[in-house]
């Protein structure tokens, strides 16, 4: 009788350090604003966490400047409020640029012109109940007879 050999393929088992830095990561980016400040926050955001580097991606030269002279305080929080320590030499690097958004055009909507049948705004006027004061009772109508011209 052969024995089955039984192997966990779990990552996280498998590689517990680096599953720890995708954790770690994964805070980071989501209170990045806390670590370097709103402003700076606004202008990059971290995109790879290694062993003794922070891979940062910047939307501006002035972003970089701060955060290459801010390195240490950076490193300094990320070990006391995730608990994670860099190797030493920690390096900070500057990858990729975060692209400016384009302000998109804004669309006007397209709304058909529908006639709308005073006869049946009248027709539904006529339908509600005599509390209701006039101008509403014409605009609800009036609203009535147009849903159902465009819609059916």
């Amino acid at each position: 009788m052969s024995e089955v050999l039984r192997v966990s393929l779990d990552a996280a088992k498998m590689f517990p350090e680096a599953a720890r830095r995708v954790k770690v990561l994964e805070q980071l980016q989501r209170s990045w604003a806390t670590v370097v400040g709103p402003r700076l926050a606004r202008h990059s955001y971290p995109y790879n966490l290694g062993v003794d580097e922070l891979c940062v991606a910047v939307r501006n030269a002035t972003a970089e400047s701060m955060l290459r002279n801010s390195a240490g305080t950076v490193a300094r929080k990320i070990a006391e409020r995730f608990g994670y320590v860099f190797a030493e030499p920690f390096k900070l690097t500057i990858g990729e640029k975060i692209p400016v958004p384009k302000k998109q055009p804004v669309k006007k909507a397209v709304v058909p012109e529908v006639a709308v049948d005073e006869e049946k705004v009248r027709q539904y006027m006529q339908g509600a109940p005599d509390t209701l004061p006039e101008d509403i009772n014409y605009a609800l109508s009036h609203l009535r007879a147009y849903l159902e011209a465009r819609f059916g």
